[in-house]
């Protein structure tokens, strides 16, 4: 049996074992004990999207893609609708929708703390939404006045656009890699200040790095994020080589509730 025979087949046992979902890149790396490469000598270019069409699914990347402005505008309407008051990022998670709050950058350059606006602009026109313009307009001002925070987005931006080299052995490859990369934007420090964190930019924002975390490293960087919050006001926790989707999403989502509970600035962000 060839190489591309065997990760179809592979593929579509894994498949079974996951209830018909569709696995997620890492997990079928891990369950068939290969790496990129191996994969890429099999398929080629984009070789896991290859390997998915191949076993009948829509890729993962092409799906991210194929989520269109008017399908976002879509979802977004109809989740204030059922609040009846301005969702969080975690209230998106919650509903499963796509793209990821982090996805809507990557893909569309779209803030989620834009989304009110943005909902109203492009809506303000149309009965079917009156009622969900009403809850926007009354609702949202102080949202994003309170949220806002131009110095930190444009981290949040910087961030997003970093891509790694190359996958990392060890965390601490990811933390030298984005320490180079930002250090040309902003004056950097390493494990400075009382609450001690990984990076800290212009003195006042603090960053931590963290690759592939178990469930115990996931608790501690929630404890992490809100202790720094509380000495500068705001946090950024950016994970790295997730292998359980599903052990990230749950993290997203409390990370999300709790800062948003407690009024703290936060972003988590994946690579």
């Amino acid at each position: 049996m060839d190489h591309k025979t065997n990760y179809i087949e592979q593929y579509k046992k894994l498949r079974e074992l996951n209830d018909g979902k569709k696995p997620l890149r890492n997990d079928f790396l891990k369950f068939c004990k290969i790496g990129d490469f191996q994969l890429s000598k099999a398929f080629g270019k984009d070789a896991y999207s290859k390997l998915q069409q191949a076993c009948g699914d829509t890729p993962n990347k092409l799906e991210l893609e194929r989520t269109s402005i008017e399908k976002i505008l879509n979802q977004y309407g109809e989740l204030v609708r059922l609040k009846k008051e301005v969702p969080v990022s975690a209230d998106w998670l919650e509903a499963n929708y796509s793209p990821q709050p982090d996805g809507l950058r990557k893909v569309h350059n779209l803030k989620w703390a834009d989304m009110p606006i943005f909902f109203i602009e492009n809506n303000q026109d149309k009965l079917e939404w009156k009622d969900v313009i009403e809850i926007l307009r009354r609702k949202s001002p102080t949202t994003i006045s309170s949220r806002s925070n131009k110095a930190f987005e444009n981290i949040v931006e910087k961030i997003v656009e970093w891509k790694p080299d190359r996958k990392r052995i060890i965390e601490e490859g990811y933390k030298i890699e984005l320490r180079h990369y930002l250090e040309k934007f902003f004056d950097l420090e390493e494990e400075t200040g009382e609450s001690n964190p990984d990076l800290l930019l212009n003195k006042k924002y603090p960053i931590e790095v963290k690759k592939d975390p178990t469930q115990s490293e996931y608790d501690r960087l929630l404890g992490q994020m809100i202790r720094h919050n509380k000495i500068f006001g705001s946090a950024i926790a950016i994970v790295t080589n997730i292998s359980s989707e599903d052990r990230f999403k749950k993290f997203q989502k409390l990370f999300t509730e709790v800062h948003h509970k407690l009024g703290m600035i936060a972003e988590v962000i994946s690579k």
